[in-house]
């Protein structure tokens, strides 16, 4: 099974994505953002199919993991789509959702 990995920058942020295909069709990702926080890069997202299925974990500067959601409804392709757009657009919301928590 081929896997890729490659840092796709956008403005202060950096998603740190790995995906592992097979026939044409991703078996399983990791896609995380991160942001230059501090004098050093900081994991304040992230999308994978560790456990054996498609979520984002929420993460929180204090509190670390805060809990995972779920893409039920979603091929392991569509899911790593998703999370890249998703982590994408809404890069800012999550910064502020992490620095609260």
């Amino acid at each position: 099974m081929p896997e890729k990995r490659w840092i796709k920058p956008f403005g202060p942020f950096a998603l740190l994505v790995r995906r592992v295909t097979e026939n044409g069709r991703v078996k399983s990702f990791s896609v995380v953002l991160i942001v230059f926080d501090e004098g050093r890069w900081t994991d304040i997202s992230r999308y994978d199919t560790a456990h054996g299925y498609a979520h984002r974990d929420v993460l929180g500067r204090n509190e670390g993991l805060r809990g995972k959601l779920k893409l039920p409804n979603m091929t392991v392709n569509e899911a790593f789509r998703y999370a890249i757009r998703d982590l994408e657009k809404n890069a800012t919301v999550y910064l502020a959702d992490y620095e609260a928590h």
